[in-house]
């Protein structure tokens, strides 16, 4: 499962990180125009001047790559091995580096960095040498959508204008922008929605889907009939119901001869089994009547074999035969696979007659460990008795499972939001950059500094906001994708996202973008009026 995380994560981390490099080098090479300019004039050639800013990029990139191989090849892989070592029995953990991969990694990064850094000295050296000697020129302004609705932007202040058309002027920056922060918030909303799949499985099984919390299997039938049998142990008070069920492990087969294994499930009494399992559909909630005729599947095995309502599948029978049967519904159910059968439909399997029961389902008063340990000893002191489970084992054991994997989610949480503020600091410094001459005019024309913060930050958050949505929208076939791919064969985890996690995810970019504008206030401050009356000749 870390494996199928493992080729999905690193592609978005490599997208976002090839985006900030894009950024980052297409902006050194612009503010060096004036000094690739002279040294073209100077009788350098093109290959030699993009050198120097391919050497710088790529040493960055070997220097940034080492640092992560430390981060890759220690830090994680010891957060993750204690993660696991909370629930499993493991052998001494040994490091291994990995040269295959260490020399892909800096292969790749070394490849985005020195492509994008190429791509941005080519264009620019392809201007002749007097137009790298001046200043690029402003992007021009147009008429944007907003300015044909009239009613709207005769209401809209002068500051909400310039936003507006600012927005879709620096049309480059607005994708990148958009993209960047649309990358970590479908990366913050994966890591949360992986929270919301896995954490509550066993709590929503337990609670709403599964109803006994007892569960008794026998060796042989004989169990109930004995004297001071199993009979006499449940009703001796702290079981307050319970029913004798036939449970078994099997194969069944669909038309294409895929197979998946399943525990056939019936009771005494077709009323008795719906008492301790609520039949529903996932989406909706709808009730699955559970009569005579009823053959439910769980919906994972469902899925797995492609199976629907109304289809007929094959179910292995003890003698080594197949017989066919119906699907009548696909219910909800998230822990272990299920087939469960009417007492008529248990018949047809076994040949027209009952089989023997073998297992036994109860809902008990025991609310402490100590009660269920009195109770387990009593029923375990039957004749005839293998084993005996209470639902809190189970949720125990597959809590810690999921804990487990809840560290690697945080970790993925953690990195997501690092990568966050690293783009949108990034792209805001590079929006300074740009538009120096821009904000220092209008500081010459009388504007106060919170006001030139707004003029500027109004766009990066709008920007922001607008990424963040999309990331959503990204956000959630991703993770559906990551989901079923992590998925066991024994657990299907919960497919939605709550909606707290969209919240969390956009409230933390946002938050992100908060605190690099702040930190971007003193760049602002420094910016000099006297460079708006300056020109480059």
């Amino acid at each position: 499962r870390m494996a199928a995380i493992a080729r999905v994560f690193p592609v978005f981390f490599f997208l976002v990180a090839a985006l900030v490099a894009t950024t980052t080098m297409t902006r050194m090479v612009d503010e060096n125009r004036l000094q690739m300019g002279t040294l073209k004039a100077l009788g350098y050639s093109n290959a030699s001047i993009a050198g120097k800013y391919l050497f710088y990029a790529l040493t960055a990139s070997v220097l940034g790559s080492m640092a992560g191989m430390v981060v890759g090849f220690l830090v994680f892989p010891s957060i993750i091995w204690y993660a696991y070592q909370l629930i499993f029995s493991l052998p001494t953990f040994t490091l291994y580096f990995y040269p295959g991969m260490a020399a892909a990694s800096v292969g790749i990064s070394a490849a985005v960095i020195g492509f994008a850094t190429w791509y941005a000295c080519r264009s620019s050296l392809a201007e002749k040498t007097a137009a790298l000697l001046l200043p690029r020129a402003p992007v021009a302004g147009k008429r944007i959508f907003l300015e044909y609705i009239t009613p709207l932007w005769k209401r809209m202040s002068f500051s909400q204008k310039t936003t507006a058309r600012n927005l879709f002027r620096y049309k480059k920056r607005f994708f990148m922008t958009v993209l960047g922060v649309a990358g970590c918030t479908a990366l913050l909303l994966i890591g949360f929605g992986l929270q919301d799949s896995l954490l509550p499985i066993v709590t929503k099984q337990s609670t709403e889907l599964s109803h006994n919390d007892l569960t008794v299997t026998l060796s042989d039938p004989a169990a109930f009939t004995v004297e001071k049998g199993l009979t006499d142990a449940l009703e001796g008070g702290q079981v307050e119901n319970w029913a004798a069920v036939y449970s078994k492990s099997v194969t069944i087969y669909n038309a294409d001869g895929e197979s998946a294994g399943v525990s056939v499930v019936g009771a005494q009494t077709d009323s008795q089994l719906s008492r301790y399992v609520t039949f529903r559909t996932r989406q909706g909630h709808k009730a699955i009547a559970f009569d005579d005729s009823s053959v439910i599947l769980t919906e994972k095995t469902a899925e797995k074999l492609g199976l629907s309502v109304g289809d007929s599948f094959e179910v292995e029978t003890t003698d080594g035969g197949r017989r066919s049967l119906t699907l009548t519904g696909i219910t909800e159910n998230y822990v272990f696979t299920r087939l469960y059968l009417s007492q008529a439909q248990l018949k047809t399997l076994n040949g027209g007659a009952l089989p023997a029961w073998n297992a036994v389902y109860g809902q008990t008063d025991c609310p402490t460990d100590a009660a269920r340990a009195s109770l387990s000893s009593a029923i375990l002191a039957c004749n005839y008795v293998s084993s005996v489970s209470f639902i809190e084992d189970t949720t125990q054991m597959f809590d810690g499972l999921i804990g487990c994997l809840n560290y690697v989610v945080m970790l993925v949480i953690v990195c997501a939001a690092a990568l966050a503020a690293v783009v949108l600091y990034n792209l805001i410094s590079v929006n300074l950059g740009e538009r120096k001459k821009e904000l220092a005019t209008i500081k010459v024309l009388g504007f106060y500094d919170k006001e030139v913060y707004r003029y500027i930050f109004r766009e990066i958050d709008l920007l922001s906001l607008i990424g963040s949505l999309v990331g959503l929208v990204v956000g959630i076939p991703l993770h559906q994708f990551i989901i079923r791919t992590v998925e066991m064969d024994q657990m299907m985890f919960i497919r939605s996202i709550a909606p707290r996690s969209f919240v969390f995810s956009v409230a933390l970019t946002m938050l992100f973008n908060f605190a690099v504008c702040l930190l971007m206030r003193r760049h602002v401050r420094q910016i000099s009026m006297v460079e708006s009356m300056k020109a480059p000749e």
